[in-house]
């Protein structure tokens, strides 16, 4: 669909149209009452689909909020690295911490494996719950 037609009910025309064809003004509004309204349904129709197709796509990358409970192993995300050059082959996840308390909004109040409880407290988003491998097995098929 192009704005013009939507807006105007005419294609816009340039230097390089120079086909110009012959239309009765009835005729033209015939045209318009008859087009232009399924014109524009249509055009309506195409803005909800692609709607829809944006609110999917950010509902898919919007990660579920997670409930964490006092006491889980977490790692949390440094998000200043993710901007740098220099630390781009360094870890991005900063970790194990302990939750040590749920704030309200989710916000929580971490703590290190020693026990010294970080001041700042840390949004949900950024943290994320911590697998051990010590318990992972090593299956070998031959």
């Amino acid at each position: 669909m192009e704005p013009g037609y939507l807006i105007y009910g005419r294609q816009m025309k340039t230097l390089l149209d120079l086909e110009d064809k012959e239309i009765t003004m009835t005729e033209r509004v015939n045209g318009l009452i008859k087009e232009l309204p399924n014109i524009r349904n249509q055009a309506k129709e195409n803005v909800r689909k692609s709607q829809e197709k944006q609110k999917s796509y950010h509902d898919k990358k919007n990660r579920t909020k997670q409930k964490l409970q006092i006491g889980d192993k977490v790692l949390y995300y440094d998000a200043a690295k993710e901007k740098q050059w220099s630390g781009k082959l360094e870890e991005k996840w900063k970790g194990p911490y302990y939750v040590h308390e749920i704030i309200s909004k989710g916000s929580y109040r971490i703590k290190t494996i020693e026990g010294k409880i970080l001041k700042t407290p840390v949004n949900g988003e950024l943290l994320k719950e911590y697998i051990d491998r010590t318990n992972f097995e090593v299956i070998v098929r031959i």
